[in-house]
């Protein structure tokens, strides 16, 4: 029997309607009960104002914090547990850029690069966004973004407000 290896991947998760803090703290305690998942790492919380097409504003802020676990599941098997996990906090995928109680996302795993239908890796916008790159920053400062370079450099030029929250 061959025993999977353990990799390394960041995840993103955000939240702004309902109880945000309690909703992601739920789905901390969802993805480190999963087999093929331990969570090794918690950022603090941080805020980012939400955006949307039509304009920011349109919605409450974000709460959202990063994740550093460790996970033996391959890349959509992965994905499938972090679905469920936001299916079973009660997200509704309505409207692609609309409020949700719970957003998960994988933004590397190991130095997988992959372009699917259902995944990119890295996360295809994560490289740009404050909201994953602060949280990220603070439990690794010196990581780096597979095709992008130092997550440090690319929070100083990616666009976005975010603080951390109180």
């Amino acid at each position: 029997m061959r025993l999977a290896l353990e990799r390394r991947a960041v995840l993103s998760l955000g939240a702004n309607l309902g109880d945000r803090l309690a909703t992601i703290d739920a789905a901390v305690r969802a993805l480190d009960a999963i087999d093929g998942i331990r969570v090794l790492e918690r950022s603090s919380a941080w805020e980012s104002p939400s955006w949307h097409p039509d304009g920011e504003g349109l919605s409450p802020d974000y709460v959202n914090v990063v994740l550093i676990v460790g996970t033996t599941l391959e890349p959509l098997d992965l994905l499938d547990a972090v679905n469920a996990v936001e299916d079973a906090l009660g997200r509704v995928r309505a409207e692609r850029w609309g409020s949700r109680t719970i957003d998960i996302d994988i933004v590397t795993i190991g130095g997988v690069e992959r372009a699917e239908d259902r995944l990119v890796l890295p996360h295809p916008r994560a490289h740009e966004r404050q909201f994953v790159l602060q949280p990220w920053l603070e439990l690794e400062p010196e990581a780096s973004l597979p095709g992008h370079g130092p997550i440090a450099e690319l929070a100083e030029y990616a666009d976005g407000d975010v603080w951390r929250l109180a």
